[in-house]
């Protein structure tokens, strides 16, 4: 007989801590949310500007919430270049508004859910963290940077059940 995993929605997202994330190599950012209720066509979604140092180059990022004094892990992603997710631009200036996720109208079908997602949270008066990290400084051609971001990702949704708990999905 095969098991069902039932999404716990009142406590969605893996449990961790700060420190843990720091752990990871995770450093959080704060988002300055705007507008929280603008309508897209998957769900009712916010807008924000990233606030913090964002490391540039590639790298994971993840959502957390606090949900009931828990810090959880919502959403663990890969990029091969932080400032784009974070900042909608390239270090060097050149804009980017569809690879980010605090401008969700401009930005793809992932983008916008997870936005909706965390829009959502935020109406549950929970407070939301992005949080980055760089990939180590390994000199790698961008096929094995690639593997290598696709491998630690995978490993982290995992091991923190994302796929089952969170808002990961393939």
């Amino acid at each position: 007989m095969a098991s069902v995993v039932v999404m716990e929605t009142e406590r969605p997202g893996f449990p961790t801590t700060a420190e843990a994330m720091h752990t990871e190599g995770f450093s959080a950012l704060d988002l300055e949310f705007r507008d929280v209720d603008l309508e897209l066509p998957y769900g009712t979604a916010c807008e924000w500007t990233t606030r913090g140092d964002v490391p540039k180059g590639p790298g994971l990022y993840a959502f957390t919430a606090d949900i009931q004094d828990e810090l959880r892990v919502l959403y663990v992603g890969l990029t091969e270049e932080l400032w784009m997710i974070t900042k909608g631009r390239t270090p060097d200036g050149k804009a980017r508004p569809g690879q980010r996720y605090g401008r969700p109208r401009y930005a793809g079908v992932t983008r916008q859910r997870v936005n909706a997602l965390i829009a959502q949270q935020l109406r549950q008066g929970r407070h939301v963290r992005h949080w980055v990290k760089p990939l180590d400084e390994i000199p790698l051609d961008r096929t094995q940077m690639r593997r290598l971001l696709e491998r630690t990702e995978e490993e982290l949704i995992s091991r923190w059940r994302l796929r089952e708990l969170g808002w990961n999905r393939r």
